[in-house]
């Protein structure tokens, strides 16, 4: 074996010196469980974890390889000459980042007291963890000049878990009892791998037929589809399509949809066309087929807190101070699509651009031209740690609860729950309690993170003790649907854009809304060699 390894190989990686911890992958929405070689506060390969929860231990080329985009980054920020002046680098330029804060809250609050409400401190965010999106809940009830965005927009009723999570898809034990399954605009291959896995495994063992609304995609499985229209899917719930047949007869049929369904503009209706479908044996008393598969891990979390409404182009007309948090122009189309139009109306009217204060927080910085487009005269970035350097809890698509470690460790940046704390102390937006309970209130020392991570463990399961161990003994959120016949009344007449739902035009390396993995070197490589071999077009 000695002849075989090349002679430069020790001395370049040394076994004895690789560390490996557990993790999990923030490429899918399933966040499925890994583990990381660490060498020189670098990571050096990805492998799949056994997990306790799964059956099986998978990890796609996607979750294997982006890890190369982490520390480009890192040099990219490090290496970068025209923000000197913005990029936060010492602790006096962070006191004096917060004063400003501070100076433009008070200005916001006498001007909003004496004058008309106006002046607005606006908070667009995207992928964050459980612990941030409950302090930006709990920001966002103080003062009524503070907005919290969402970068997209989603018309989803977030009141029952089973709306916005995966309820039988990936349960072996009730996928085996299903013999139907419609997908309507989602390619389980590249939203969902370890779906696609669970459907291909089930698909091989006979008596399961799948049905697809949605462009052409090879699944590694037989598929029927049935059309790219969403027309289509109305003719199904009317009863006027031959594979009404087959949805009438199987037993405990499925149907898989994405949360990019409920951003379009028709989705009130859209719901109602999905509770007509109901009126079949996709939901009974004991079965609930409808699944929705998130799109992203934090995207579940999200839904699960609260409901927030989306950044919209009167936002950025009336907004004194933007803070940007983990939100790029370069992986949210919505938020291009608003600072285009932004920029027309500049060029209309030049009075509209009296900007004085955007914050950005992200761990890109070279990719990030909200403040070129927004022509804005202050301009701070805030270095904030990447996936691997917090400690942080999501929820993902099947409401497991999945925690990530701090892996490694870089000087010049803060996470996200330190920034955002330290900017409540200094605006004086909340007065921090020790822990107390009385005969009505509980509260909470939040500047403990791991007392406010039990705090929110209350969204879960209710406990009778407030201790240490509440939060990391909760591993599932209780899911539950309200079984409702549709027969008595006759449905309303229901009107639907005729268009094609989301085609799939960007590949599977660097598609969707991962930064991380548009950033890699390799899946760039990969995506090149992907789209020479094939075509992208229906």
């Amino acid at each position: 074996m000695g002849a075989l390894t090349l002679k430069s190989f020790p001395h370049v990686l040394r076994g004895w010196e690789v560390r490996n911890y557990e993790s999990i992958d923030p490429t899918d929405s399933f966040g499925q469980d890994t583990r990381l070689y660490i060498d020189k506060n670098q990571i050096i390969k990805i492998e799949p974890q056994f997990s306790n929860n799964s059956s099986t231990t998978w990890l796609t080329d996607k979750g294997r390889q982006f890890f190369d985009s982490i520390f480009g980054e890192f040099a990219s920020i490090e290496s970068t000459s025209k923000l000197e002046n913005s990029i936060v680098r010492s602790n006096k330029q962070w006191d004096h980042i917060f004063f400003t804060i501070r100076k433009t809250f008070y200005i916001f609050d006498i001007c909003n007291f004496k004058l008309s409400k106006k002046y607005y401190f606006i908070l667009v965010f995207e992928n964050l963890s459980l612990e941030i999106l409950n302090l930006l809940t709990i920001l966002n009830q103080i003062s009524s000049f503070i907005k919290i965005k969402q970068a997209e927009t989603t018309n989803l009723n977030n009141d029952l878990e089973s709306n916005f999570q995966i309820n039988s898809a990936t349960d072996s034990a009730k996928l085996s009892s299903s013999e139907l399954c419609l997908l309507l605009g989602t390619n389980t291959r590249f939203e969902g791998s370890y779906l696609n896995l669970k459907l291909r495994q089930r698909y091989f063992k006979g008596n399961f037929k799948l049905l697809s609304i949605g462009p052409l995609f090879d699944l590694t499985f037989s598929v029927s589809f049935l059309g790219s229209h969403l027309n289509t899917f109305k003719t199904i719930t009317e009863g006027n399509s031959t594979s009404c047949q087959d949805i009438a007869t199987a037993t405990n049929p499925l149907l898989i949809l994405n949360t990019e369904i409920f951003k379009r503009n028709d989705t009130k209706q859209l719901i109602e066309v999905i509770k007509v479908l109901k009126t079949t044996n996709i939901i009974t008393k004991t079965w609930n087929g409808v699944n929705v598969l998130n799109s992203s891990i934090n995207e579940s979390g999200t839904h699960t807190v609260a409901s927030f409404s989306s950044l919209t182009f009167n936002d950025l007309v009336n907004f004194s101070s933007l803070y940007f948090i983990n939100t790029t122009i370069s992986n949210i189309a919505n938020i291009r699509k608003i600072v285009g139009s932004r920029l027309l109306s500049n060029l209309v009217n030049s009075s509209l651009n009296t900007k004085k204060l955007l914050l950005d927080q992200n761990f890109n910085v070279s990719a990030n031209n909200i403040s070129n487009s927004l022509k804005v005269k202050n301009f701070l970035y805030l270095p904030v740690d990447t996936f691997f350097e917090n400690n942080e809890t999501f929820i993902n698509t099947e409401g497991l609860v999945k925690k990530t470690t701090k892996l490694i460790f870089r000087k010049k940046a803060k996470n996200n729950w330190q920034i955002i704390r330290r900017f409540i102390k200094n605006t004086n937006l909340l007065v921090s309690v020790t822990n107390i309970k009385d005969n009505k209130l509980i509260a909470f020392n939040s500047k403990n993170l791991y007392n406010f991570k039990n705090y929110i463990s209350f969204q879960f399961h209710a406990i009778q003790n407030l201790t240490n161990f509440n939060f990391y003994l909760s591993n599932k959120n209780t899911q539950f649907y309200v079984y409702k016949n549709y027969n008595t009344f006759k449905s309303p007449q229901i009107k639907l854009y005729d268009t094609k739902v989301k085609y799939w035009l960007d590949d599977f390396f660097i598609g969707g809304k991962d930064r991380l993995c548009q950033n890699s070197l390799t899946l760039i490589k990969c995506s090149v060699n992907t789209r020479l071999l094939t075509s992208n077009f229906f």
